[in-house]
């Protein structure tokens, strides 16, 4: 398949697959290492999932299915960069800090119409399913709570204005994506049979765990941005020969 031919989410997985193409291989004696590297091949194999099962297969769900195919591209990508940096591999290609911003602040204020919000949320719960039986019921737990999180905070994005609410996108971004792509291995579980689906289990519990035990994403305020530049300025100050004591400049 040409480069050409791949659509977004094929593009981002394969980015991913180059970047953990360094890690190194699991050694007995190095449990610590060993630990993250298994953590970046999960990510590496939730991301296959997500391709071999795009947004929007439940059906009646496809203006939602672009937002949430953008949102996993974009988790995907922080994906590759968390990866080099734990690699030092060099993969060229990538988006900008500009572009990605810009890419997440036109999902960010696509997601302020409340009635594409809640197809976002529809799409997500149609993709997670009913709840599973056994050891993948941790997974759906988890994935099921971070979902009705999104519901709860719905009026905090949902017709606000994107001129605020963008500053904090990057926490909706993720979360959508983490809760599509645990659904996806989920999906692959049920799918399996045998070892297999119990490592895909495995597998989906340690990605929810790692990613969706957190608070609902809350979107960003006047006070929270006012604050943003006020630190930027301090830190600026301070890393440039230290902040002003009362005795005058430091």
């Amino acid at each position: 398949m040409t480069g050409e031919a791949l659509s977004p989410s094929e593009r981002a997985a394969a980015r991913l697959e180059a970047a953990a193409a360094g890690l190194p291989p699991l050694r007995a004696g190095q449990e610590s290492l060993n630990e993250e590297i298994c953590d970046r091949l999960i990510d590496l194999a939730a991301a296959r999932a997500a391709v071999a099962r795009p947004a929007g297969d439940e059906g009646g769900h496809d203006a939602a299915a672009p937002s949430v195919e953008a949102c996993v591209c974009r988790a995907v990508e922080d994906d590759v960069v968390r990866t080099l940096s734990r690699t030092g591999t060099r993969l060229d290609g990538g988006p900008s800090l500009e572009d990605t911003h810009r890419e997440v602040t036109r999902i960010v204020t696509r997601l302020a119409e409340p009635d594409h919000y809640d197809a976002v949320c529809a799409l997500l719960r149609a993709g997670l399913g009913d709840r599973p039986d056994g050891r993948a019921a941790g997974a759906w737990d988890i994935a099921d709570e971070a979902l009705r999180g999104l519901v709860s905070v719905r009026a905090e994005w949902a017709g606000a204005d994107p001129a605020c609410t963008v500053a904090g996108g990057w926490v909706l971004v993720d979360r959508v994506a983490r809760i599509r792509l645990t659904a996806a291995l989920l999906a692959q579980a049920r799918a399996r049979s045998g070892n297999d689906a119990g490592h895909v289990v495995n597998a989906a519990r340690r990605y929810a765990w790692n990613w969706l035990r957190l608070p609902p994403p809350e979107a960003a305020t006047a006070v929270h941005v006012r604050r943003t530049g006020e630190l930027a300025a301090w830190i600026g100050a301070f890393t440039a020969g230290g902040p002003a004591t009362e005795g005058g400049a430091g």
